[in-house]
């Protein structure tokens, strides 16, 4: 097998283990789905054009989807206007309904969340998804921040105190 199936085929792989983490990351980040749904993409069609990295091939996906998601928000200022809620589903219990007052309520706590997330600023809040949606640890994250494992652990914390105290008795 050449190098070039073998990174496609370790894409692929990434892509299927870890494709809720790397949608909830872009989507963290572009605030819109269509625009994570295109970071995501424009990330693996970079990658598949690219050689193998060095490193870990998971860790280098998150940080190419961080990139794409980053550079589509930049060149699309009207992701401010079209917020979708990361949670939609996320934190549902798998139950469906068609009780319109359980819609309301689900509704309102996808709201109550996606205000709390967004109040975390951008850097603890993509470390609070990688950890929670895309269950990476933070070796893996700090790769894909270049920063120290330890500085993101810390992060996170901060941020999971953060929410702890702007969600207390909200849901």
């Amino acid at each position: 097998m050449n190098r070039a199936a073998s990174l496609r085929d370790e894409l692929e792989n990434t892509y299927r283990s870890h494709r809720q983490g790397l949608f909830s990351l872009a989507m963290s980040i572009t605030g819109c789905r269509q625009s994570a749904e295109d970071a995501v993409h424009s990330a693996f069609e970079r990658l598949c054009r690219s050689t193998r990295p060095d490193g870990d091939v998971v860790n280098y996906v998150f940080a190419a989807v961080r990139n794409a998601a980053r550079d589509a928000l930049r060149s699309n200022q009207r992701a401010a206007k079209s917020r979708e809620s990361i949670f939609n589903g996320a934190v549902s219990d798998g139950t469906e309904t068609t009780d319109p007052a359980s819609d309301v309520l689900n509704a309102e706590r996808d709201q109550i969340l996606r205000a709390a997330m967004e109040d975390l600023g951008d850097d603890a809040r993509e470390v609070v998804v990688m950890k929670i949606f895309a269950e990476l640890t933070f070796d893996a994250i700090g790769e894909v921040l270049n920063q120290p494992a330890k500085t993101v652990a810390t992060r996170y914390r901060r941020a999971l105190i953060r929410l702890e105290e702007k969600l207390r008795g909200q849901l």
